[in-house]
């Protein structure tokens, strides 16, 4: 069996554990699980529990890996927050990738098509279709990236920054909020949620609010430091004062 897939599966195990039984019955199962491999030598098992123990422990953290039992949550009088059913793998010792649900890949195929509107510069259609992506498939964060893109080319900057908000509260809920992990862009999976961050310090930049397009294009540059999209540049223009207003 591929380690990914074994790792899940026991990841699965553990936060199913959990949510039936608590966290205590989760850690004493997963304690049991790793005696056994390493009493029995088994490396290579004792290796995927350790690495679903880290997806467990983060998925708990964020809270987002679904919407988890009562229980898991914490307690608070503060309204529930939305959860969606988008994952992050991990890939490395820092290294993070957005796993995406089926409702999204099933729905690439239009997706494609949507995007072959647009850059044929059919806006109606590619716009139509965007929107019925997402009444189909809510946290389908590239639809609103694409949204965001098209009324940025008619000017509209409030549209433009509400569907960028959108896409970006939905990515950013997968993420635990002292998250020091990176989204490499070589992680494809990364790419919509990186172009949201991107997205959003830009329309935040052109409609003045400049604190906030320098926070954000901070943290891509910390979640991307390969820097695909070209953020410390902006950072720098944004500094000595040279940036292309009128772009």
């Amino acid at each position: 069996m591929e380690k990914n897939v074994a790792k899940h599966v026991l990841a699965d195990i553990l936060l199913v554990t959990h949510g039936a039984k608590g966290e205590q019955e989760a850690r004493l199962m997963y304690e049991l699980l790793r005696r056994s491999y390493h009493s029995r030598q088994m490396k290579w098992h004792e290796e995927c529990l350790l690495e679903a123990w880290e997806q467990y422990k983060h998925w708990l953290q964020s809270n987002s890996a679904f919407n988890l039992p009562a229980m898991v949550q914490s307690e608070s009088h503060h309204p529930p927050e939305c959860f969606y059913p988008i994952r992050l793998e991990k890939r490395g010792r820092k290294e993070w990738e957005f796993a995406w649900p089926s409702e999204v890949l099933n729905l690439l195929s239009i997706f494609n098509l949507a995007c072959e509107h647009l850059e044929n510069g059919n806006l109606y259609n590619a716009k139509r279709i965007f929107s019925s992506l997402i009444n189909i498939c809510p946290y389908f964060i590239d639809a609103y990236n694409h949204l965001a893109t098209i009324e940025w080319k008619a000017g509209d900057l409030v549209q433009t920054e509400k569907h960028y908000s959108q896409a970006y509260t939905i990515g950013r809920s997968v993420l635990s909020a002292n998250f020091k992990g990176q989204l490499p862009w070589g992680w494809v999976e990364n790419r919509p949620f990186l172009r949201t961050i991107h997205g959003l310090a830009l329309v935040k930049l052109r409609r003045g609010d400049i604190k906030s397009a320098q926070q954000l294009l901070g943290w891509l540059v910390r979640l991307e430091p390969n820097d695909n999209l070209g953020a410390r540049a902006i950072i720098e223009d944004i500094r000595i004062g040279t940036l292309p207003w009128d772009d």
